[in-house]
């Protein structure tokens, strides 16, 4: 079966997942990866209730990583009297700290798609324009799609006919016989 043409929106990454979502032409489409198996739901254009963008810090995140920081500081502090070991801990303590840092200050944005049976979720980490972007065309394509449903389609306007003679017209002459 071939999926046809998608265009890929976003992606949602997690420790034991992989779900890329695309768009096709009547709906969203989320092929989810656990392992070996590959799992796709869609949540079509006519059916979606919510759409949702929205931040979050993520706090395991950042708690990882500043825990990793204070004790890789800890290390090249305790280790200063020699200096490559040291340096070694300090650029790693430094390196988390910087993950750490723009975690703070960017955050993660998250788009959700909620349909009647199924959802699609999209993290963007630091592209923000981007997560805008798919707010966006998502809820103009839902709304397309759906005021389609809804207002008919206006039936073509037929042609106007030359005015005919009234005088030649047999069923219409008042008096003629």
């Amino acid at each position: 079966m071939n999926p046809g043409k998608r265009k890929r929106l976003g992606r949602n990454v997690g420790a034991m997942t992989r779900e890329t979502v695309f768009e096709t032409a009547d709906a969203i489409e989320s092929e989810s990866r656990e392992g070996y198996d590959v799992t796709r739901k869609r949540v079509l254009f006519e059916e979606i209730l919510l759409v949702t963008i929205h931040r979050e810090l993520g706090v395991l995140y950042v708690t990882l990583t500043a825990a990793l920081t204070v004790t890789f500081a800890g290390v090249a502090f305790l280790s200063r009297s020699v200096v490559g070991v040291a340096i070694f801990f300090g650029i790693l303590a430094l390196t988390f700290f910087i993950a750490c840092a723009v975690r703070l200050a960017a955050r993660v944005d998250f788009v959700s798609v909620f349909g009647r049976r199924s959802k699609a979720v999209m993290r963007f980490s630091l592209r923000k324009r981007r997560a805008r972007e798919v707010y966006g065309r998502i809820c103009s394509r839902a709304l397309e799609v759906q005021r389609a449903m809804i207002e008919p389609e206006p039936e073509p306007a037929l042609p106007a006919s030359a005015p005919e003679d009234v005088a030649n017209d047999a069923g219409g002459a008042i008096g003629s016989a």
